[in-house]
C-alpha cells in the first residue's frame, strides 16, 4: 500500500467516526431529552416517593448523558480540527 492509500484509508476511518459519532450524539441526545421530559412529568408529582426516587435516578442519567454528549462533542470538535 503507497502513502496515498494509507493516507486515504486514515480518511476513510476518520469520517466514519465522525459519522458514527453524530449519530451517537443525535441517539443521547434525544436520550437526554426524554429523561428531560420524564423528570418535569414526575417533578409534578414529588409528593409521591416513589416519583422522587424516579425524578433522583432520571437526573443522575441526565447528568450521565450530558456528561457522554460533551465528551463525543470534544472527539468530533478534535477530529475536525485536525
Amino acid at each position: 500500500m503507497d502513502k496515498m492509500e494509507v493516507l486515504e484509508e486514515k480518511i476513510r476511518r476518520a469520517t466514519d467516526l465522525i459519522r458514527s459519532l453524530r449519530e451517537d450524539r443525535s441517539v443521547l441526545e434525544e436520550q437526554l431529552r426524554s429523561a428531560r421530559d420524564e423528570v418535569k412529568r414526575l417533578s409534578m408529582r414529588k409528593d409521591d416517593a416513589e416519583a422522587a426516587a424516579r425524578i433522583d435516578k432520571l437526573q443522575r442519567e441526565r447528568s450521565l448523558l450530558g456528561e457522554r454528549i460533551e465528551r463525543m462533542i470534544s472527539i468530533i470538535e478534535e477530529v475536525e480540527a485536525s
